[in-house]
């Protein structure tokens, strides 16, 4: 994306300034969806962190008496490699904060010889921006339709997708901050996947929340909530 809508690019002038683009940034929101309902199932299931303290203890019997469990030192090393792997990037439930976290050491690492990086690139910011609002637009009347069963979703890949410009631009505009968090007045839980939930106040508040403090319709999302 960032090197097809790029102003200075004649083939972006001729072609790509004209193309819809939207369907991309609504994939690349609900493969990202997915990567923090993990993290739901993770945090709001008690029982993965209790079985992962009896595995560790399970870990430390066989660790201190490797001959009973027919181990060798390197079988065990290479187990507890794994097993950290499997901590440090699941069962800790912080996937996709560290997703965003590192997205922009990654993109700088990609593009080291590129002379303007994504984050210099205004007219994908701007494609990114329009792509934003449109969505802010398309969710209110979707959720303001009864019956709709895509709104919620889409209300999801709106925030994931929010949280990605916000994080790859550093620019924080209250205005839209404002209007993406008025929506969850139609619709304050959106239900992800059984009795696992997002409430969209929370995810904005504690992913991508605005540096200034900036008024907000509903002011307080608990007592909104009761």
């Amino acid at each position: 994306m960032n090197g097809l809508f790029d102003a200075k690019y004649v083939v972006f002038v001729d072609s790509f300034k004209k193309n819809n683009y939207y369907e991309i940034f609504d994939n690349l929101g609900s493969m990202l969806t997915n990567l923090y309902i993990v993290d739901l199932i993770i945090n709001e299931n008690t029982a993965f962190q209790d079985y992962w303290q009896q595995y560790n203890l399970m870990f430390a019997k066989v660790k201190s008496n490797m001959d009973s469990y027919n181990m060798t030192s390197k079988m065990v090393k290479r187990l507890q490699k794994f097993v950290e792997t499997l901590y440090n990037t699941i069962m800790h439930g912080k996937l996709y904060q560290e997703y965003l976290d590192g997205l922009k050491n990654v993109i700088k690492e990609d593009m080291k010889d590129v002379k303007d990086p994504l984050f210099k690139n205004k007219t994908f910011q701007e494609k990114y921006l329009e792509y934003i609002n449109i969505k802010i637009n398309d969710v209110q009347v979707l959720l303001s339709a009864q019956g709709e069963m895509t709104a919620q979703a889409e209300y999801m890949n709106l925030l994931i997708n929010y949280s990605v410009y916000r994080k790859l631009f550093d620019i924080e505009d209250d205005k839209i901050y404002k209007k993406i968090w008025a929506l969850q007045k139609f619709c304050p839980i959106l239900i992800m996947y059984n009795n696992l939930y997002v409430i969209p106040g929370n995810f904005l508040a504690t992913v991508c929340p605005l540096k200034k403090k900036t008024s907000v319709e509903p002011p307080d999302v608990p007592v909104f909530l009761r």
